[in-house]
């Protein structure tokens, strides 16, 4: 059986400046048992594997290298702009060979728009105590983008339509998580701002009526 491990380096340290979880984990892998407390015996535990991970932003950034050595250890970075247009452009390509022309040639600039977006409501809407759940993350723009992998080209016909849906898309992952007024409205303002650069001519509207429509 394998067991994974998240967040591996966020056990509270102890008064006696250790972590409990992390020696019990420890002793685990070095002996092949752990011992219960109320039954005074050890328990085997056999036949497992161990993989995890670390939390980059949260907890200590340091590992008790008496556990670390029993791991073997890969550092992953973030893809970077260029890498993720290119996922994008793969997956969105695919599904859009059955639209109309026009929508397929607006596939790299919805691309390029998305990514555009993400990145200024991320820079824009940051962490607080009172918002903590703003964290947008490579996650959030992959749920835009598969919202619209369900579209069917009998239901959208036209590029605008399809520039519609996206911004109906994000304005589900990133405007639904704004918890006033008062960014929903700025977020309005970002997102027109890149539905304007995809089509000039596209006309002025609030995305969130979309869904009331």
């Amino acid at each position: 059986m394998v067991y994974f491990m998240d967040d591996l380096n966020l056990p509270e340290v102890d008064p006696d400046n250790t972590q409990s979880a992390i020696a019990l984990l420890r002793q685990h892998m070095e002996y092949g048992h752990v011992y219960d407390m109320s039954k005074l015996q050890q328990k085997q535990v056999l036949m497992t594997q161990v993989v995890a991970c670390l939390n980059p932003a949260a907890g200590s950034f340091q590992v008790n290298p008496r556990l670390q050595r029993w791991f073997s250890t890969f550092a992953v970075g973030l893809p970077g702009p260029t890498s993720l247009l290119t996922i994008y452009q793969t997956f969105l390509d695919g599904h859009l060979q059955y639209f109309d022309s026009d929508i397929k040639a607006q596939g790299s600039n919805i691309i390029k728009a998305a990514y555009g977006l993400h990145q200024q409501v991320a820079g824009l809407f940051r962490k607080t105590a009172s918002n903590f759940h703003y964290e947008f993350n490579i996650r959030h723009l992959s749920n835009v983008f598969q919202g619209l992998l369900v579209s069917q080209p009998a239901q959208v016909k036209t590029a605008e339509k399809f520039v519609q849906l996206w911004l109906h898309e994000s304005e589900r992952v990133y405007g639904d998580r704004l918890s006033s007024p008062e960014d929903l409205v700025k977020y309005h303002g970002l997102a027109q701002a890149q539905a304007k650069r995809l089509s000039p001519r596209f006309p002025q509207f609030q995305p969130v009526e979309i869904l009331r429509g």
